[in-house]
């Protein structure tokens, strides 16, 4: 199977989520193009507009008219966002709101107590089902300043505490021993608060006023692009662009990590959008070779690990990746799910001490995939089916509608 063309994919899905939670407490109209088109973006916006959000959705854009916000009068429902629940409990915590967050059957088994410790030593009354969602939070007391550190890499719960510090009564701190993602600092200081990063360590001021009003247009989401970097890689005599591309270093992670298997990624037309560099990924076959992938890569891939531990499943030899325990804690437990479809299809997975081993092999069979209604789960096995038989079959094919309903249409403009 060949592998040809040029493919510009939806926006991405952090920078979306910021931008429409952002500009719903900030001064004027927003506008955002090229919105990531997945169910968890529909989560954010529905709640937003239940606390009195002024939210217009077209086809080719999203209008945000910024307002005070107003506690709502019903349950605000997350659906399978673990984003939307994250930051959404920073963002109304900054505007003194009381609220109550619950979720679908995955999401209320996603630790929430990350987020609970930051926010309940900022002011925040929070109940919970002992760390599990539903949390209810009332924060008409007040946010009080904090200076954290982070015990878990996780650019949720940070955006959650520079979030909720917006309203805070003085500076507040975050620090990281390990960086994450930082979408949330860059729009912050594109829409005017006064935020700035010493080392690890990311301060943040109450806004003394309104965020200012946005008008962007969202980069190609570079998690959805991982998915089709990795089936060009594994396929034989392929060559395929993906145009608009996001380029945070910080989102990288799974070029450099197919660089190292000997991939041939090329970046080109790079520039600079509101703060974020953005540019086109070439993409070849490659002979693959297995690696290790030290646990410091692994906070700017967790969510590819997934279809790079399919690529793996083509390398020679064995790759780790190292303490991947992270993913346990996803819309399922990916670690296993992982191992699982991956021992269905003839490849040899196994877990230790938190590491992820894939030995590179010759794919026996073609099993039914099991997605665990994890989107990244069913696209991963689905390229792996693809590349093997040329066809797949899965228990659950909706739930790739979470980031990228368009997923198999897309598959089909680009293979032969």
């Amino acid at each position: 199977m060949q592998v040809q063309g040029t493919l510009q994919l939806p926006g991405d899905k952090s920078i979306s989520h910021r931008a429409i939670m952002l500009s719903a407490i900030a001064d004027g109209v927003s506008y955002v193009r090229n919105l990531n088109d997945g169910a968890d973006l529909q989560s954010t916006i529905s709640i937003l507009r239940d606390c009195g959000a002024l939210i217009e959705q077209n086809e080719d854009e999203i209008i945000i008219n910024g307002k005070e916000l107003y506690s709502p009068s019903k349950e605000l429902d997350c659906g399978n966002s673990g984003t939307t629940t994250r930051l959404i409990a920073g963002l109304l915590s900054s505007q003194k709101l009381s609220f109550t967050l619950i979720g679908d059957e995955s999401l209320s088994k996603r630790p929430m107590n990350r987020i609970i410790t930051p926010l309940t030593a900022m002011g925040c009354k929070i109940s919970s089902n002992n760390g599990l969602l539903p949390l209810s939070i009332d924060a008409s007391d007040g946010i009080s300043a904090i200076d954290f550190d982070m015990k878990v890499a996780s650019a949720q719960v940070k955006s959650s505490i520079l979030f909720s510090a917006l309203g805070g009564n003085n500076v507040s701190s975050v620090n990281e021993t390990i960086p994450t993602r930082n979408h949330s600092e860059i729009m912050l200081k594109n829409m005017g608060a006064s935020i700035e990063r010493e080392g690890g360590k990311i301060i943040v001021h109450p806004l003394k006023s309104k965020l200012k009003s946005i008008d962007i247009s969202v980069p190609s989401d570079p998690s959805s692009a991982a998915f089709f970097a990795a089936l060009a890689v594994i396929n034989n005599n392929s060559n395929l662009k993906l145009t608009n591309v996001l380029l945070n270093e910080s989102r990288i992670g799974f070029v450099k990590v197919l660089n190292k298997m000997n991939c041939l990624i090329t970046k080109s037309n790079e520039s600079v959008h509101n703060g974020e560099k953005v540019g086109d990924l070439t993409i070849s076959a490659s002979n693959l070779k297995a690696i290790e992938i030290e646990s410091e890569t692994i906070p700017s891939i967790i969510d590819e690990v997934p279809i790079l531990a399919v690529v793996a499943a083509f390398a020679k030899g064995t790759t780790v990746f190292k303490n991947v325990e992270e993913l346990k804690y996803k819309e399922c437990d990916r670690l296993s799910a992982i191992i699982h479809n991956l021992e269905a299809f003839g490849i040899k997975a196994y877990e230790k001490n938190n590491d992820l081993f894939v030995e590179g092999g010759k794919v026996k069979r073609m099993p039914k995939i099991t997605t665990f209604d994890d989107h990244r789960i069913a696209m991963a096995f689905t390229i792996l089916s693809l590349t093997s038989f040329k066809k797949y079959e899965l228990d659950n094919t909706q739930c790739v509608d979470i980031s990228l309903p368009n997923f198999f249409n897309y598959l089909s403009e680009v293979t032969e």
